[in-house]
């Protein structure tokens, strides 16, 4: 399947479903990019909600046991150092500045966390926030990197692209991204036409890596367990 093909599979699912739990994305950056206001309380109720429907707020998640004003202070944080509004620059002789931008507002955020959370249910513990929970954080607030969760980064290795945030992973996204622009670019037309919402490159990126790793982990799965039934029936 094509680059198209993949991400429009991927939107179908919210498009076929007026309340698909993909749609938090949408609200979520909806809010921190069209609202003239940004109003904390409200502005954390949907980031909040939108990483607890990204599979954020599991049961061994230090984010389970808080409630969603947890993020204001790291809202109000992001708001000083202009990272609300910020739209990633494609201009190729931007890179090196965006790319420092963002691996510095990820520790950012991964430092809030640490810093901020110190009890867990009751007891006092060091979290370590992840890299997933860090780039979820700006996928949702302002889409200028993609969500580095499971199947995304299984999509990146498919392609040799790299597996962590370092300079050379977002350089490649960055170089993917502009050598398949026509297939990203159709892929918003089309998604535009039928939200009415801009999803931004970035964003476009996350959703085609995460279904291709989606399915790869599948794949990968079913072959195991095959292999399994295999190994029984000649055992008996």
């Amino acid at each position: 399947m094509s680059i198209y093909d993949e991400i429009i599979e991927f939107y179908d699912q919210l498009k076929n479903d007026e309340y698909h739990r993909y749609k938090s994305w949408e609200h979520c950056f909806s809010y921190f990019q069209k609202s003239q206001e940004i109003k904390n309380d409200y502005a954390s109720l949907q980031l909040a909600f939108y990483l607890a429907s990204w599979g954020m707020y599991r049961g061994s998640s230090y984010l389970l046991w808080k409630d969603y004003k947890i993020h204001e202070d790291l809202i109000d944080l992001l708001k000083q150092k202009n990272m609300i509004s910020y739209e990633l620059d494609l201009i190729k002789e931007n890179d090196s500045e965006n790319i420092e931008l963002i691996i510095g507002t990820i520790q950012i955020i991964k430092d809030y966390y640490t810093n901020k959370i110190k009890i867990v249910n009751g007891k006092e513990k060091e979290v370590r926030p992840s890299i997933t929970l860090a780039s979820k954080v700006l996928l949702g607030i302002n889409a200028c990197i993609p969500a580095f969760d499971r199947f995304f980064i299984t999509g990146m290795k498919i392609n040799n692209l790299g597996r962590s945030i370092n300079k050379a992973t977002l350089q490649n996204i960055l170089d993917y991204y502009r050598v398949n622009k026509i297939e990203f670019d159709r892929s918003y037309k089309y998604i535009k036409k039928h939200s009415g919402i801009d999803y931004p490159p970035m964003k476009l990126v996350d959703m085609y890596f995460w279904e291709i790793g989606r399915k790869e982990e599948e794949r990968i799965k079913k072959e195991k367990e095959e292999r399994k039934r295999n190994l029984t029936t000649a055992s008996t």
